[in-house]
């Protein structure tokens, strides 16, 4: 199904209730473009006497789509600037329109708005899929481009000198899917926020917030490599099999590669701050092609802490059962059962995430399925005496 959505930014002063610090002020519109470029067709026209030398108009707003490439490289889009369309300016034409008008393609502007982005897109499980953003620039108002502060005039509104390129940055955000942080309540510095302000460069918050969206971690926690996973859990068999001496009798339809990476993409999920429910969603929509799902954003304490065993128990049940019913695998059997799977892959991956090289990892895994109590998570300084001792040994 085709929708569309409005959104815009308004040139009035910002009045803002007190409100609590919130650690994720970022809100999604909860779309966002497939891989690839984004062509943005600039269509805003000749200007002269820019105060920051720009060019003209197209080459003030191309500035707020650079900004936002600086950023957007490892989300695998990024916004090429099209000039000289042939194409006039039309809704849901296919092309992305930047234009200067005094309506919304037959909608008024509100009094005190600057510009809007159309945005459509559709609709499908997970993250919905853009099509196509336009942003009309409202013609009725003064722009300029500059830095710094706002120009104010002497007389309320229309006397005032707006910046074209943080108008155009912010609408640019709403293209690649972004909200109004302060349209939640939230008091954040962000230029995302609904009303146009001092600030002229993308805040900490708009970048967290396009990086979550596109599936890029930013609770700063580094998983290990998914071949340094799969090496463990090749090494768990091995345990399993010789040191305890277990059967290759436990039943799964999921294979030992496919536990070696939803399983830690579900924990992924869940230390950022993700119910066990939206993390196993998030997984089982990566599985099913919609690609990486948004984290829930939520910053973990100093200590990386997992979910309850139990928890990591029913994924991996829930995740079998997928594997049957949706991807229509066969049984398989193993020497590592299912709960054995969520006990040491979970303690493996949470050693790593917690300070611990691939080695030590391993051994301290292994020590507690010997029985020799649970060894407590690396330090810096660990790693570093791990290193050092074995540079001794290579010379």
């Amino acid at each position: 199904m085709h929708y569309r959505i409005l959104l815009g930014l308004a040139a009035g002063m910002a009045l803002l209730g007190s409100v609590g610090h919130s650690v994720v002020a970022y809100s999604f519109l909860g779309h966002r473009w497939p891989v690839g470029a984004i062509p943005i067709t600039l269509q805003l026209g000749e200007a002269t006497r820019l105060l920051d030398g720009s060019s003209d108009w197209n080459d003030c707003a191309t500035a707020g789509l650079d900004a936002w490439n600086s950023i957007l490289g490892r989300t695998g889009v990024w916004f090429s600037p099209v000039l000289d369309s042939p194409h006039a300016p039309a809704e849901d034409d296919g092309h992305n329109h930047v234009f200067f008008a005094d309506n919304i393609f037959g909608t008024p502007f509100g009094t005190q708005v600057l510009a809007v982005t159309s945005s459509f897109f559709n609709i499908q499980d997970g993250v919905d899929e853009a099509t196509e953003s336009d942003i009309v620039f409202n013609n009725t108002k003064r722009f300029n481009c500059y830095r710094g502060s706002r120009r104010l005039g002497p007389e309320p509104e229309r006397s005032n000198i707006n910046d074209l390129r943080r108008v155009a940055t912010h609408e640019f955000g709403h293209a690649l899917g972004l909200d109004h942080p302060d349209g939640d309540g939230q008091d954040i510095k962000a230029l995302m926020n609904g009303v146009i302000g001092d600030i002229d460069v993308l805040q900490p918050d708009d970048i967290r917030g396009v990086l979550t969206l596109y599936g890029i971690s930013i609770t700063g926690i580094q998983f290990p490599p998914r071949d340094e996973q799969f090496l463990f859990f090749l090494r768990l068999g091995d345990e399993y099999q010789h040191t305890l001496g277990r059967k290759q009798n436990s039943p799964s339809f999921v294979d030992t590669e496919g536990s070696a990476v939803w399983y830690p993409e579900f924990l992924r999920y869940t230390v950022s701050g993700c119910s066990a429910t939206e993390a196993t969603d998030r997984v089982f929509l990566q599985i099913q092609g919609q690609g990486i799902q948004p984290e829930c954003g939520e910053l973990p304490n100093d200590v990386i802490e997992f979910p309850p065993r139990d928890v990591s128990l029913t994924f991996l049940r829930d995740l079998s059962e997928l594997y049957r019913t949706v991807l229509g695998r066969g049984l398989n059997f193993g020497f590592v059962d299912l709960e054995g799977k969520a006990v040491w892959l979970g303690e493996y991956l949470r050693y790593r995430v917690n300070g611990c090289d691939h080695q030590a990892a391993v051994s301290n895994v292994l020590s507690q399925i010997r029985g020799g109590g649970i060894p407590p998570v690396c330090t810096i300084a660990d790693n570093d005496a791990v290193t050092l001792h074995g540079a001794l040994e290579r010379g």
